[in-house]
């Protein structure tokens, strides 16, 4: 070892360790470096990229290097990790980032205000039907049995054996938002805030891409594609509405993710 490498502290050798372990990154960082260079018609240009592999390589640590290369070449970006539970807060938190940065997503940050609002009012009421606080913010209409035969309730995750309770139960949640709220628009928002939410998210996106490249970056996804993955699915095979050219996905987890095979190339 160079004398003048030689550590001081502990923390200058885990430093030293961890930018050991980045170099196996290197390539990725030119690739992606490389890729925001791409105009969108170049047939090499990425618009969904996946880092994967076991806890403790660096994924995150990469993450925020990518983040520092697109903030360099002048490209917004926004990141979440597994803090938010659900996508109306995935929607959420990455228009807070986005709005720190002077881009507000104003259409969709007024209803989603509204959202919370009358999430929040629902929650708190002393009429509310059993577990209707782990059931608000996923979307009735598909929560059935599909999509919630695993379903949050007091941090952990419980399996719904009974079917046909659950969707009496469902419906009862259902019949419950519908007598208490009397806007019809404001039922559907929160009968079905994916729904309602996720066009006014992405259009304002939009508007934003039109004047500047957009990374946003989906971290831990290991604990979040469980309730993820289908909604960027249909996010990226246009469900929602037009997706911007202009935008690029990074996810990062332990595993690689089939929906990049699927829809890697636009």
């Amino acid at each position: 070892m160079n004398p003048q490498n030689k550590p001081k502290s502990l923390q200058d050798i885990l430093k030293q360790r961890q930018q050991s372990g980045f170099v196996g990154r290197e390539d990725q960082v030119n690739q992606f470096r490389q890729n925001l260079a791409f105009p969108p018609e170049d047939d090499r240009r990425r618009f969904l990229y996946n880092v994967w592999g076991q806890g403790g390589v660096g994924k995150s640590t990469l993450l925020r290097q990518f983040r520092k290369i697109a903030d360099e070449a002048k490209i917004i970006s926004a990141y979440i990790d597994e803090a938010e539970k659900t996508i109306p807060e995935v929607m959420g938190r990455l228009a807070e980032d986005l709005e720190r940065q002077g881009h507000k997503l104003t259409q969709f940050t007024e209803r989603y205000k509204v959202y919370r609002q009358k999430r929040q009012e629902l929650e708190t009421d002393p009429e509310a039907p059993q577990g209707f606080s782990a059931f608000v913010g996923k979307t009735m209409a598909k929560t059935g049995v599909r999509l919630a035969r695993r379903v949050p309730v007091g941090g952990a995750v419980f399996d719904f054996v009974d079917e046909d309770a659950f969707a009496t139960q469902a419906g009862e949640w259902a019949s419950y938002v519908a007598k208490k709220i009397t806007n019809k628009d404001e039922v559907r928002l929160v009968q079905e805030p994916e729904e309602v939410l996720t066009p006014l998210f992405l259009q304002d996106i939009f508007k934003i891409a039109k004047e500047t490249g957009v990374v946003l970056f989906f971290d831990t996804y290991e604990r979040t594609g469980e309730f993820l993955d289908n909604w960027l699915r249909e996010i990226l095979e246009g469900r929602h509405g037009e997706l911007s050219f202009n935008i690029l996905i990074t996810i990062a987890g332990r595993h690689e993710l089939d929906i990049v095979g699927h829809l890697m190339r636009g």
